[in-house]
């Protein structure tokens, strides 16, 4: 159902980008100096994996014959559509394989988008040129400008419309995107960028080429303001501002050269808009950083004191059992034992998340994870405590075994539960309920999910979830998910809330080595 549902979508809307760019063609063939639609076949094979190469090889095929009537025939539109879906696949597979976030949030993947990009073009755009040249369908003398034209129409076409797909794609990026229009800052922009879109193919006449330059000054300054996301959208906007122009101007200037610009421009704004990220996370991580110096600080101190009562409480302990040697009241001598045995745990947690936040120690050994899913289950019923909230936790039986802190990491579970138990007692739902789920997460890690049907994490709060010191609820400290965070970063794992409309955290830890 997937497949047919993604299909629908996918086939008529890259026939009709294939019909929208069909603009300024060299002969009857696709080749034209703006091609977003590889963008769209690319975007959907990174993400949902190469097995749609089959459906795009199809739909290659039917705009061929939709749009241009298949002037070559149909076996040179099946061959050159084979080339086309099998180069799109390989700039697929090897984005997937060299990007560590296909949200290009870093210079490190925007750099690899732009460089495979670029090469994967150039390579099978000359294949595709070869085969028309080859077919006599264009002459050999052609085939540089041809394949020039081609390749800086499929580049131009990727690097401008691929960021926007991928965006769109991530529910949080996403809601990023669609925030940046609501500032009046970005709304001066962007109308700052159409105006003079309007000014350079309406007003000043001749070849718009020769002042597209006007058009990075708008770019800086969005770029600048509104990051990566803002970046996005201004790219965008002079893509279909150029298009625009060049179906309502003569063709009397080189669309190729504009086109040219075009990327030119793109690279100039993707770029600076992720360096301005880059630099907002580096003064966040900052800010957060010494934010958890100061909660660690907090930490010793509040270890320091309350390991003094803790000490005093097992030595009382102690003296009581040496009292209650050689009599026969054993219900008493367990209670003791008891109180002696949460006592000592008590303090080695204590002492381990002080020896946490003052060096980042932490006692690493291997742990089945049933244990810890075994230990989110008592932690849970110990929160719940009597409330109106059921909880399950699965007990996968194939899972390998961690290699963590137990104690951190059940202090991380015990601040996960807790919140979704506060969330659903805030709630009053009559059928609170939360679930423990745990499955892998790749060849190394496992991911573990806490999930409850409340009333989820309220938007505003978002930003600042795993801030120190933000806290929601009025007795909170606001360390809880920070100082989880830190664990889990700690181990080389995160912890992650997803965008739902209920509360979902996901806590990814290292399996052991020889798991």
């Amino acid at each position: 159902m997937r497949l047919l549902r993604d299909t629908a979508i996918f086939a008529p809307c890259y026939v009709a980008l294939d019909w929208a760019s069909y603009i300024d063609p060299l002969g009857p063939f696709n080749i034209t100096p703006w091609n977003p639609q590889p963008a769209l076949a690319i975007v959907w094979m990174l993400l949902g994996g190469l097995g749609y190469l089959p459906i795009v090889f199809a739909t290659i095929v039917v705009a061929d014959v939709v749009v241009r009537h298949a002037p070559g025939g149909y076996a040179i539109t099946a061959l050159t559509a084979f080339l086309l879906a099998g180069g799109y696949a390989a700039i697929a597979w090897s984005l997937r394989a060299s990007l560590r976030d296909a949200g290009l949030r870093t210079v490190r993947d925007l750099a690899l988008f732009c460089g495979l990009t670029l090469a994967g073009t150039a390579i099978f755009g000359a294949g595709f040129i070869g085969i028309l040249v080859a077919s006599g369908q264009i002459p050999a003398d052609a085939f540089v400008s041809a394949w020039t034209r081609f390749w800086v129409g499929d580049a131009v076409g990727i690097l401008a419309t691929a960021p926007l797909l991928l965006t769109a794609a991530d529910a949080d990026r996403r809601a990023a995107l669609l925030r940046v229009p609501r500032s009046l800052e970005a709304v001066l922009q962007l109308s700052f960028l159409v105006a003079l879109l309007f000014v350079i193919f309406n007003w000043i006449g001749g070849d718009p080429a020769r002042h597209f330059y006007l058009l990075f000054l708008p770019l800086i300054w969005i770029a600048v303001r509104s990051r990566m996301d803002g970046a996005i959208i201004a790219t965008a906007i002079v893509q279909i501002g150029v298009v625009i122009g060049i179906h309502r101007t003569p063709t009397t200037f080189s669309t190729v050269e504009l086109q040219s610009l075009v990327a030119a421009l793109t690279l100039t704004g993707l770029f600076l808009g992720v360096l301005v990220d880059e630099r907002e996370r580096a003064a966040e991580g900052l800010r957060q950083t010494l934010r958890l110096a100061a909660a660690g600080e907090m930490a010793g101190a509040i270890a320091h004191e309350v390991n003094q009562p803790l000490t005093a409480l097992v030595n009382y302990g102690r003296s009581a059992q040496m009292l209650l040697e050689g009599t026969a009241d054993e219900r008493l001598r367990s209670i003791i034992s008891k109180i002696l045995a949460e006592a000592e745990r008590a303090s080695d947690v204590v002492r381990r998340l002080r020896d946490f936040f003052r060096s980042g120690t932490t006692n690493l050994q291997e742990v089945e994870t049933l244990a810890i899913l075994e230990a989110a289950r008592r932690i849970g019923e110990a929160t719940i405590d009597g409330a109106p909230i059921t909880l399950e936790v699965e007990r996968p039986a194939a899972l390998p075994r961690l290699f963590i802190d137990r104690l951190q990491i059940e202090l991380a579970l015990r601040n996960l539960l807790a919140n979704a138990v506060e969330s659903l007692t805030a709630s009053r739902r009559a059928d609170g309920a939360i679930k423990v789920t745990a499955q892998r997460s790749g060849p190394q890690h496992v991911r573990i999910t806490v999930l409850d049907n409340g009333p989820g994490i309220p938007e505003v709060m978002r930003r600042t979830l795993f801030q120190p010191f933000t806290s929601g609820k009025p007795t909170g400290m606001g360390l809880g998910l920070a100082v989880s965070r830190a664990i889990a970063e700690a181990h080389g794992g995160s912890l992650e809330s997803r965008l739902t409309e209920h509360g979902e955290f996901h806590l990814v830890l290292p399996c052991a080595q020889n798991a």
